[in-house]
């Protein structure tokens, strides 16, 4: 915080503590010259966070700047590190300001309202959310201001983490409690999501004041025609969103609207098959686990888009696949389409190519924020709308593309004609200097360049003028910022200079004088260049008006490139990487004929080995997999989720053939992890994900786990694994379950619908060979210790295990099998009556050491032998 005003403050420094006041919560860049300075705490923090010198002003103000040519690189850096950024912009000339200059904030840049091109990520959305708690369920706002989006869902409080884990919110909005403390639930999805939370005043969440800030923003009577009551839970969450935009966007307009804002949509939860984000992450559908990076992701390998519309589209398909099979075969029928016809497919692409991202330059354009190469930009792109509606044209698979494009092709157009007869073809960075508008356009602004473009031959006729009359021949007229135009002569003819003239400036070797001729034409000059560039700025303003004239043309412009991107990205991957087709039946099966995964098939080439899948429709509806490490258990069950997902967003899948029934939901339970900052082991996360999809997992649903009970117990685990695999053949939903634990492959002696698979291996030479091939049946050995030696393990460790492995090998001969599931026994069965078996119920395991056990064995097995 600022300290408290002193009486020795400076002008400056007193408007400083009053934009500090209004803005407590955010780091205050306050515009002083060509630097953005920082005071007190604020440059304090500015050292920690971006690295800028920390200097003083006074002995007892801290202060530190950033260079204001490059403020887009260092207000990235804070809003990355979760801060929220006030930018006090001079709103004048300081050349020009009578006294202190006018200073005004001009914008509240935040993680969840950024526009700005340099802040945000391509192929990337950048949402802000907005919750609201009752009893049982969550009410959620999320808006993308850069995209203009707007979307409203209620959901059970269970729901609500890995819905946000979806939605993926920059910014967290919620109620502002009493004490200021952040409410538990509100703490547990800004953990969840990783955004940044903001309080916000209760009255904007309350419903009257919702729908009065809503139906001004959308400019209605009511919210019905949005399907939105006034008693919409919703509704709360949503007027706080629009509040707060309102607030962080100050050059939006003053009548309290936001252009570009679409009206909310009720997102319908049923249309999609949900991926909570247990399984988006295990497998690593936007990144890797690991490295955290999309590139080794399924994302980063499908990411072939052409438009940054097309990027943002393709990672929502992945985390929203479609649950109608209408839907997903209407999306099919496009790709097979484009497959078919490959000139059509790259003239295709060629034609996105010269779209640029439409949906962030109109958001710019609506808040006030946008630069001349947005406006051109936008005008290159619209020009497409009608090569592509003639390019769709005729193609019955894109018959409802076409139908889109010809209801915005026609004023697109002629957007796209205005702009480029206005603009020239390679515009400056800014407005700044003008250079925008075309030489002829405008009257006015023609008259003002002719002006400055005529100085250069006025100075020489009035240079010649003045030698004629002084007979001074090295006389010369310059200019310069500061002291505008003049007359130099040299220190040698000085006291040539006619008394008509007025001294301006004293050089060590010349002197500088100015005439009342010189300096009428001197304000001619720069009163017309400063008006050309006033005239500059009416202009795109008003061309900037008549963009949001066609808001409602350009967003759905937006969206059909996008979408045509994406499909074009599926048909190209299909092509080049051997995809096929997957039949899409409503009955819950799952049938592969050579699947690969897809980002190792692209890593490893033909080195991958394919695998089949054969699930329901008369097959196990439940695979048990065993096989040893490394061989590609949780490979196989990896490709074959990401299969099924690829099928659900309309792509076509890695595989020679495959028939996917439409699923509910994916579930997966994959690889060891902890949450030690909740105060969870690895276990407990383990049991946590696996009862999530005991309790929510359908007939319908996929499920894919690997490795249940191996963070406990042998014998708890086992036992566990057991229990999880009946409870899953019960349920009859498709599962692959990858195990260490064999004896559950009894299960598929138990019940018909559960079937055992292997990865073959081959021991050649003391060596083990991994073949990758899933084939039926069940395995009782996991060569672990094989591969510990190739992973480098000490040769003496290895033999140590080896030996001590043939000492823990028992013999189950005198086990007998798992009766069936109408009379069955415990997960072992009974032994005979022998002494020795007394002895070992007598046993107590838990205080036994692995050595003490060995010698009780070696004890027992000696005691059988001798008898």
């Amino acid at each position: 915080m600022a300290k408290a005003s002193s009486q020795h403050d400076t002008p400056a420094m007193q408007q400083f503590r009053r934009f500090k006041q209004q803005y407590p919560d955010c780091v205050l860049f306050f515009r002083m010259g060509d630097f953005y300075e920082m005071f007190y705490d604020d440059a304090k923090l500015a050292n920690r966070v971006l690295g800028v010198t920390l200097t003083q002003r006074t002995k007892d103000i801290p202060m530190a700047g950033v260079p204001y040519h490059a403020v887009e690189g260092y207000l990235r850096r804070m809003i990355q590190a979760g801060y929220r950024v006030a930018v006090c912009d001079q709103m004048e000339d300081a050349a020009q300001a009578k006294g202190v200059v006018k200073r005004d904030v001009t914008r509240v840049v935040t993680p969840g309202t950024i526009t700005d091109e340099s802040l945000l990520e391509e192929g990337k959305d950048n949402p802000l959310g907005a919750v609201m708690f009752d009893d049982e369920q969550v009410a959620i706002a999320w808006a993308e201001l850069s995209t203009g989006t707007f979307s409203l869902a209620t959901l059970p409080i269970a729901d609500a983490g890995d819905e946000l884990a979806r939605i993926g919110p920059r910014e967290l909005l919620y109620v502002e409690t009493a004490d200021g403390a952040v409410p538990p639930r509100v703490q547990a999805l800004i953990s969840t999501t990783g955004s940044v939370g903001t309080a916000r005043p209760a009255w904007q969440f309350r419903r009257a004041d919702a729908v009065e800030t809503l139906c001004k923003q959308f400019q209605v009577a009511a919210l019905g025609g949005f399907g939105l009551e006034d008693d919409d839970p919703t509704v709360g969450p949503a007027g706080a969103i629009v509040h707060y935009l309102l607030e962080t966007q100050k050059t939006a307009q003053s009548d309290g609207h936001i252009a570009h804002l679409r009206p909310p949509k009720h997102f319908r939860r049923a249309e999609h098959l949900i991926i909570d984000q247990v399984s988006l992450r295990s497998l690593e559908v936007e990144q890797t686990i690991r490295g955290g990076t999309a590139e080794g992701s399924l994302l980063g390998v499908l990411q072939d888009c052409t438009t940054a519309m097309g990027k943002r589209a393709l990672r929502h398909w992945l985390c929203y696949p479609l649950a109608d099979r209408g839907a997903i075969e209407a999306r099919q029928d496009v790709v097979a389409a484009m497959i078919d016809d490959t000139p059509f497919l790259e003239s295709l692409r060629a034609a996105l190519h010269d779209v640029q991202d439409v949906q962030r330059m109109i958001s710019r354009i609506a808040v006030g924020r946008a630069n001349p190469r947005d406006l051109v930009g936008l005008g290159r792109s619209a020009a497409q709308a009608d090569d592509l509606s003639q390019m769709l044209d005729g193609r019955p698979a894109m018959q409802g593309f076409h139908q889109r494009c010809t209801a915005f092709a026609g004023p697109l157009t002629q957007l796209a004609q205005t702009i480029a007869a206005a603009c020239v073809d390679a515009p400056p960075a800014h407005l700044r200097d003008g250079g925008l508008v075309r030489d002829g356009f405008d009257a006015t602004l023609d008259e003002y360049r002719t002006l400055q473009n005529d100085s250069n031959a006025w100075l020489a006729r009035y240079q010649k003028q003045l030698i004629e009359q002084s007979g001074i021949t090295s006389l010369k007229i310059g200019f310069n910022k500061v002291f505008g135009y003049y007359i130099e002569l040299t220190r040698t003819h000085s006291d040539k200079a006619p008394d008509a003239w007025s001294r301006k400036q004293t050089l060590k070797n010349a002197e500088r004088y100015i005439t009342p001729e010189l300096k009428e034409y001197e304000g001619k000059v720069l009163s017309a260049q400063s008006r050309s560039i006033a005239r500059e700025q009416e202009l795109f303003a008003q061309l900037s008006n008549t963009v949001e004239d066609h808001l409602e043309h350009l967003h759905a412009f937006a969206q059909v490139a996008a979408e045509l991107d994406v499909l074009a990205c599926f048909a190209r991957r299909a092509i080049r990487h051997r995809y096929v087709r997957p039949a899409i039946v409503d009955e819950p099966v799952l049938h592969i004929v050579g699947g690969r995964h897809p980002v190792l098939d692209e890593m490893l080439g033909d080195q991958f080995v394919p695998n089949d899948v054969q699930l329901g429709d008369g097959d196990a509806s439940l695979a048990l997999i065993t096989g040893p490490n490394m061989a590609g258990k949780s490979t196989y069950i990896r490709q074959t989720a990401l299969i099924a997902l690829l099928a659900h967003t309309g792509s076509y899948v890695p595989a020679d053939s495959a028939t996917v029934g439409l699923c509910d939901r994916i579930f997966t339970r994959v690889g060891a992890s902890d949450e030690l900052h909740a105060g969870q082991s690895t276990f407990m996360v383990e049991m946590t994900e696996t009862a999530n999809i005991c309790n929510h997992a359908a007939p319908a649903s996929l499920v894919i786990l690997d490795e249940i009970g191996r963070g406990t117990s042998t014998l708890d685990g086992l036992s566990l694994a057991w229990a999880i695999g009946e409870y899953l053949a019960r349920l009859g939903c498709r599962t692959l379950f990858a195990t260490h634990c064999h004896e559950i492959t009894a299960l598929a002696d138990q019940y018909s619908n559960v079937a055992n698979f292997n990865v073959t291996v081959r021991e050649w030479q003391d060596q083990v060979v991994f073949l990758h091939r899933i084939v039926p049946g069940a395995t009782d050995r996991s060569y672990g210790i094989h591969v510990a030696k190739i992973a480098g393990l000490p040769s003496e460790v290895v033999a140590r295990a080896n030996e001590l492995m043939a000492q823990l090998e028992v013999s189950h001969a005198g086990m007998q099998k798992p009766a069936k599931p109408d009379a069955q026994l415990s997960l072992f069965t009974e032994y005979v009556d022998h002494p020795v078996v007394d002895r070992l119920r007598q046993l107590n395991l838990d205080t036994l050491t692995p050595i003490e056990a060995f010698d009780r064995l070696r004890e027992l097995r000696r005691e059988v032998e001798e008898k």
